[in-house]
């Protein structure tokens, strides 16, 4: 028993990955029925979050709930999940791409897409049971990598806690999906079933640019290695991080042949700036005139970045040897964290663009030798239900 928690007895009843992954799916089933019941009054499609400035309400087809609104980044994952094949900049079923970098992210509509077999009318249930999969599958890879590192099974609910997953699963958003990839593929490169890691990170790759900030700090991990150990080669265990960022490449090509430049530069201008200049200029904001509507949640949700960061930092020397590349990977998120521009945070959105680095943090506090410090597990569960009952009330 520690701090009123008895660990052995939840390790007793969530021993494996599966009833991890299932308990998991199971919560954010039933935030899913909540927030549709409560925030949603009943329609699934206002979880995509539509604003008449990029979706046309007498064109949209199927229809789908238009607000009064920019909308937000899910009614272009629905464009896309409708018909994948569709990447021109002209409107299409009433939605009007805002930038190229949709298509760049074309993973997750992908799924949904076929997870609603091509129909159209289901893309609205589809790109949220896609969702509720991936936090099954996120929580059972996280809890799959504990248990090798001699943790408890449980502990893989922490990776799948993260404010913004509850915010791509409140509004059709692809961040679950990515991260599901990426996790899952650690999990099975850490049990050497590396075609099947590839997969995964190919699916990452595809979902989001973000992805690469554990990929390619993987891949250079390796071949530094290869080069100070002079074993020239590369192997089996190089086949993830070649496919991943391989995949990712061929996309962008694709898409610099089809809509003459490359998409993930679509709106690189706007989303980035030199170090701490917007997030500098949106906390004198935030001083001199508070927050604006739902932002206050952004207090806690910094601060356990912060201690997650630092006590991931912390835990960097108790690593083996097959995880020392997590730390290369943490340090690299933490710098690009510091050139988002103010674009980005003006609107936090429950720190969704901020979910590579604390994952990344929880990879390696999760993968070292320290000890789990049980009040950050317990602010971790603290900030989750404090951002899934805000997504509840709130669309």
């Amino acid at each position: 028993m520690a701090a009123g928690i008895d660990i052995a007895a939840i390790d007793r009843r969530l021993k494996s990955a599966w009833s991890v992954g299932l308990l998991a799916g199971l919560i954010a089933f039933a935030f899913v029925a909540l927030r549709l019941l409560i925030a949603a009054d009943g329609d699934i499609s206002k979880f995509v979050v539509a604003g008449q400035v990029h979706t046309n309400a007498a064109e949209v087809r199927p229809a789908i709930h238009v607000f009064d609104s920019d909308g937000y980044d899910g009614q272009f994952y629905w464009r896309l999940a409708t018909n994948p094949s569709e990447l021109d900049s002209t409107p299409y079923r009433g939605v009007q791409f805002d930038s190229s970098l949709r298509v760049s992210r074309i993973g997750y509509p992908t799924l949904a897409w076929a997870f609603a077999f091509g129909h159209a009318e289901f893309v609205k249930w589809s790109l949220v049971v896609v969702n509720i999969i991936g936090v099954a599958v996120l929580a059972a890879s996280a809890a799959s990598l504990a248990r090798r590192r001699g943790r408890p099974a449980f502990v893989g609910l922490a990776l799948a806690s993260s404010s913004g997953i509850v915010m791509s699963l409140s509004r059709d958003l692809c961040e679950v999906t990515m991260i599901a990839g990426l996790v899952a593929g650690l999990a099975l490169i850490s049990r050497r079933q590396y075609a099947w890691a590839s997969v995964c990170w190919m699916v990452a790759s595809l979902v989001h640019e973000q992805s690469l900030l554990l990929i390619i700090p993987y891949g250079v991990y390796r071949v530094v290695g290869m080069i100070r150990q002079r074993e020239w080669g590369l192997g089996a265990a190089d086949m993830p991080w070649i496919a991943g960022v391989a995949v990712f490449g061929l996309w962008q090509l694709t898409g610099r042949l089809l809509l003459g430049e490359f998409p993930v530069l679509g709106s690189s201008g706007a989303s980035l700036d030199v170090p701490f200049k917007g997030l500098l200029g949106q906390a004198k904001h935030w001083i001199t005139d508070g927050f604006d509507g739902q932002q206050y949640l952004i207090v806690p949700q910094l601060a356990l970045l912060v201690a997650l960061i630092v006590i991931a930092f912390r835990s960097m020397t108790t690593l083996a040897v097959e995880d020392r590349w997590l730390p290369w990977a943490l340090a690299g998120a933490v710098a690009l964290s510091t050139m988002l521009s103010k674009n980005v945070w003006v609107g936090p959105a429950e720190l969704r663009h901020l979910v590579v680095l604390s994952t990344l943090a929880w990879l390696v506090i999760v993968s070292s030798g320290r000890r789990l410090p049980i009040p950050l597990i317990a602010a971790t569960a603290t900030v989750w239900v404090m951002t899934a009952a805000l997504r509840t009330a709130a669309i």
